[in-house]
């Protein structure tokens, strides 16, 4: 490269013959944060062992304690349905019981058959039939 002198004056200017290359300045890019669903260090946010034991412990308890109330819900419904049905059976004995007391004696009980319609039975309607004592069928015999 060839450097030459210019006399300015009483100064000597180097002149070049080559003009130097500009460099173009850097570009400045503005940064863009875009968004993001995770930490960029996704390594330092994990979670201790004792983190994740309590958090099992707790979720653990929870659905015991789910499990325990809806059992407790069953169980309720199933005393109310006994209770219903309890009551039900004393209504009914207690109408048979005044249905007992209605017709305690024969002769109310008679009276009320012949309201009805009803009548003794005739000898032609009553049929014995005599069976040998052996033929019978016997039940709950202890042995002697």
């Amino acid at each position: 490269m060839a450097v030459y002198y210019k006399n300015v004056g009483n100064t000597a200017r180097v002149m070049e013959t080559e003009p130097a290359v500009k460099r173009k300045p850097a570009a400045t890019v503005k940064k863009r944060r875009a968004v993001r669903f995770m930490y960029a260090n996704d390594h330092r946010h994990k979670l201790s062992a004792l983190t994740v034991i309590t958090l099992t412990l707790i979720f653990a308890g929870a659905a015991g304690i789910a499990v325990t109330s809806a059992n407790v819900a069953v169980a309720e419904n199933r005393v109310i349905t006994l209770k219903n049905d309890l009551l039900e059976i004393q209504l009914q004995n207690k109408t048979l019981e005044e249905e007992g007391n209605r017709f305690e004696d024969a002769v109310s009980m008679r009276e009320a058959a012949l309201k009805m319609g009803m009548a003794p039975p005739g000898p032609h309607q009553g049929l014995h039939i005599n069976v040998p004592e052996e033929n019978y069928a016997e039940y709950y015999k202890q042995n002697k």
